[in-house]
């Protein structure tokens, strides 16, 4: 078994087809093909179906996840030996929850950015519960910023602390001045993104059973966390925003307030334990630099 064949093989796979596998190597089709093929004969089974669009047999779906971990241990190796592993070069895949996207997410990734700017980065969407968590386990990334606690034992977890949340409201809304309370926040209709499913929203939504308010009028709820500002822009309702995105609404119009309410904020950098490239290593060494501090 040879590296190119795994590489080729999850080149077929994210690619959703060996024809356009090939043309993102820029390779020919039948090379991509029959290294695969060499590989299914090597492991003695089928690896994937072909057709309009190739899909896995259940030994291709076990090979995957090893597959890229290999690929990436691969990687590690030549950056001893080549001096990458100073950080001249590299790639970083990195999975964030919508939730964190804006952050802490900017804020770390620019600040490795300022002291690697010769690694790339690759930020992937990573789902809001449990399910987010498959990104480490399929091997999609290395690294893994997430709201809610890890669900299996062989992650680590490095805490990482959240900036301070402000609500948004519509342009002309009429407010006090001073901060926003769960009581206030009720009587406006509401833009709920991708955070809704957060920790935050499952908290706010605790915390108005607890106090006996009604639950929020929600007039949105999009999946596009890209439509939340406009939509509050248009007057479609109120929302909780990051401070960085909140005071760039602001900057377009919409009212801004503090938050009222004491909001537990805590998101986690996971990782796998004991499987990190160079670039990874690093960047879980400067969060832990960082430590909890905005």
């Amino acid at each position: 078994m040879e590296r190119r064949h795994l590489s080729y093989f999850v080149a077929a796979v994210e690619a959703g087809s060996i024809s356009e596998a090939a043309r993102r190597l820029h390779l020919s089709q039948p090379s991509v093909s029959q290294a695969i093929q060499e590989l299914e004969r090597e492991l003695r089974t089928p690896l994937v179906v072909r057709g309009r669009k190739l899909t896995l047999t259940p030994a291709g779906r076990a090979l995957l996840g090893p597959a890229r971990r290999t690929l990436r241990a691969f990687d590690g190796a030549r950056a001893a030996v080549e001096g990458v592993g100073m950080l001249a070069t590299g790639q970083l895949d990195l999975a964030v929850v919508p939730a964190l996207a804006v952050d802490p997410a900017v804020r770390i990734v620019t600040e490795f950015r300022t002291r690697y700017p010769g690694v790339r980065i690759q930020v992937r969407d990573a789902a809001n519960g449990a399910e987010g968590f498959s990104s480490l386990r399929r091997a999609e990334a290395e690294l893994l910023l997430h709201d809610h606690p890890a669900p299996y034992p062989k992650h680590r977890a490095v805490p990482v602390a959240l900036g301070e949340l402000m609500v948004v409201f519509p342009p002309g809304t009429s407010l006090p001045e001073g901060p926003v309370g769960l009581s206030e926040l009720v009587r406006h209709d509401v833009v709920m993104g991708a955070a809704a499913e957060s920790a935050v929203g499952s908290w706010i939504t605790v915390e108005l059973a607890a106090l006996q308010l009604p639950s929020l009028t929600v007039a949105v709820d999009t999946a596009h966390r890209d439509a939340v500002i406009p939509l509050v822009l248009a007057g479609a309702g109120a929302t909780v925003l990051p401070e960085p995105t909140a005071r760039a609404a602001g900057a377009l119009g919409a009212v801004i307030r503090p938050v009222g309410f004491s909001v537990p904020r805590l998101a986690y950098l996971y990782h796998r334990i004991g499987e990190l490239s160079p670039t990874a290593r690093a960047f879980v060494d400067l969060v832990e630099e960082l430590g909890t501090d905005k």
